[in-house]
């Protein structure tokens, strides 16, 4: 399916918990599956693969032990390795969780849900999945998207992984969205003594303390990764390193690494960055971007038996000269989009979504205007515009965040 819009099954025996789920997830662009229960869910799966799934661990009512959840988490992950699987559970299921993440889950939501929680949760699964599979084939390491580059920041994160991935050194992650923080931390845990012990993701922007001690306690023995560690709430911070004993611990931040540094206490800092690796946007990668290109073209025409299409020389360009916000993850997501819906025999601009370099300079063209609120409103249309009205590449040229970008198409109709 295109990666724009993902699958989500969703399984519970309450059809208003899947109701609303659906509601929530498909306001957000994504394709929901709802599922009763275990067989139903079964069905679901023979039509098509998921992107993630959200799992209730009890079908029975008055049952709380989660056992049908748990034998469901089983035939899941046996079923495919790279399922990633979100447990749903009440407020009294903290340590039921904790068990289904020690058993293959990558997260849970407690019930009753936020709504901001569970979509932050839904979309991390999401991407979580599409990581798993973009390396998928090749789970020695030896061809993953961070080692596919010449670019020497590139060369030399690769020297850094291949020297403290097979130690327990902690490991402080640096650089923008889309520059493979997450796939760098992923090969140092496959590559550690811990490898066959769980790898557990903490969102820091969002924790609190029962998310830290869950999360702590599912990675034990094995490596919790710390995601956007620099957003995590001062008064936090105390209790997150008192509690980092017994495990592998790796941190990533968007900030760079004075900036990471200012933002953590000292006890925290202490037992965070005993290495540093610092990786770079795409767009400073220089023919990075062209081959990781390629490489996409021939990934995806394989995966979905496609004829592999050479890129027209404007389309080598265009990737050439794009600013990728979304760094790795966005240049993924065009190529696999351009290899499902394009046609004839090469790969071109349009298909890509892309612009050419000399028609980047739109910006320039809006008319001056003294009201704010249109000036605002011409700024965002333009940008939404130039990028195909995909939000978060617009987002990041103008320095916004998605959901502000959101609150502002809102404001202004577009």
């Amino acid at each position: 399916m295109p990666s724009e819009s993902p699958a989500i099954l969703v399984i519970d025996d309450d059809p208003d918990i899947v109701r609303a789920a659906t509601l929530l997830l498909e306001r957000n662009g994504m394709r929901v599956l709802g599922a009763l229960d275990p067989d139903a869910a079964w069905v679901r799966l023979a039509e098509g693969p998921v992107d993630a799934i959200l799992l209730d661990l009890n079908f029975a009512r008055g049952r709380t032990s989660g056992e049908e959840g748990f034998r469901m988490l089983d035939r899941l992950i046996a079923a495919d390795r790279n399922a990633v699987v979100v447990v749903v559970t009440g407020h009294s299921g903290i340590a039921v969780a904790v068990q289904a993440m020690r058993g293959g889950a990558s997260d849970f939501v407690i019930k009753p849900w936020s709504n901001e929680r569970l979509l932050a949760t839904v979309e991390r699964a999401v991407a979580l999945r599409r990581a798993k599979l973009a390396a998928a084939p090749a789970p020695s390491g030896e061809e993953a998207l961070l080692l596919l580059g010449e670019a020497p920041a590139i060369e030399a994160a690769r020297r850094l992984i291949a020297r403290v991935g097979p130690t327990d050194a902690a490991v402080l992650l640096t650089g923008p969205a889309g520059s493979g923080k997450t796939l760098a931390a992923q090969l140092l845990h496959r590559t550690s003594p811990r490898a066959e012990r769980p790898l557990v993701t903490l969102d820091a922007a969002v924790a609190d303390l029962a998310m830290i001690e869950a999360r702590v306690a599912a990675a034990e023995g094995g490596t919790l990764l710390i995601e956007a560690v620099d957003q995590l709430a001062s008064t936090l911070q105390p209790e997150l390193a008192r509690r980092l004993g017994g495990l592998r611990v790796l941190s990533t931040s968007r900030r760079d690494r004075a900036g990471t540094r200012a933002a953590l206490s000292d006890d925290l800092r202490f037992r965070l960055n005993t290495v540093e690796i610092d990786l770079p946007a795409l767009s400073d990668r220089g023919e990075d971007a062209l081959l990781l290109a390629r490489h996409f073209c021939a990934l995806y025409a394989g995966r979905y038996a496609q004829p592999l299409r050479p890129l027209t020389e404007e389309a080598a360009r265009a990737i050439a000269a794009d600013a990728w916000p979304d760094g790795v993850h966005g240049l993924r997501q065009a190529i696999e989009r351009a290899v499902l819906l394009g046609g004839g025999e090469a790969i071109d601009v349009p298909t890509l979504g892309l612009s050419l370099p000399e028609d980047t300079l739109e910006p320039r063209a809006i008319k001056a205007d003294l009201n704010l609120g249109r000036s605002e409103a011409a700024l965002i249309s333009a940008a939404l515009k130039r990028h195909a009205f995909n939000v978060s590449r617009a987002a990041a040229e103008l320095g916004l965040t998605r959901a502000a970008l959101y609150r502002r198409m809102a404001k202004y109709g577009l």
